[in-house]
């Protein structure tokens, strides 16, 4: 009887973990994301014929300040954007991880519980 219980148990801690694990992934996605448009020159067309080379937005620590098409490309709320959708990505895969782990640990120690206190019961019931 206990075995069945703690298998499903497990099962649905496990499948926490999973979604943990799947958000925290999401969010580092979003974050390198982040980053490579932050870091990584680009090109934009200024007109059908030619374009015109940008430089990242964090290139020597300075960012777009004159309204050019480089600075409309990027703007920043778009990449503030990427960060403000990442953080509670993460915050949340975070705590469905350490739920599930938690529950996982927390199963296995009553589980053993319940099985010294069979095995003393056993031992008691021989004398």
């Amino acid at each position: 009887m206990h075995w069945a219980v703690r298998q499903d148990f497990d099962r649905r801690a496990g499948a926490r973990v999973a979604w943990g694990v799947g958000l925290s992934a999401v969010a580092a996605g979003l974050l390198l994301w982040l980053g490579y448009l932050l870091l990584a020159p680009y090109t934009v067309a200024s007109s059908p014929s030619r374009d015109l080379e940008c430089e990242s937005p964090l290139a020597y620590g300075r960012s777009h300040t004159s309204p050019s098409l480089c600075a409309g490309e990027r703007d920043w709320p778009e990449l503030v954007g990427i960060l403000a959708l990442s953080v509670p990505t993460a915050v949340a895969g975070a705590a469905l991880v350490v739920s599930g782990t938690s529950r996982r640990r927390t199963s296995a120690h009553v589980f053993a519980i319940l099985e010294m206190q069979a095995s003393e019961e056993r031992v008691r019931g021989k004398k």
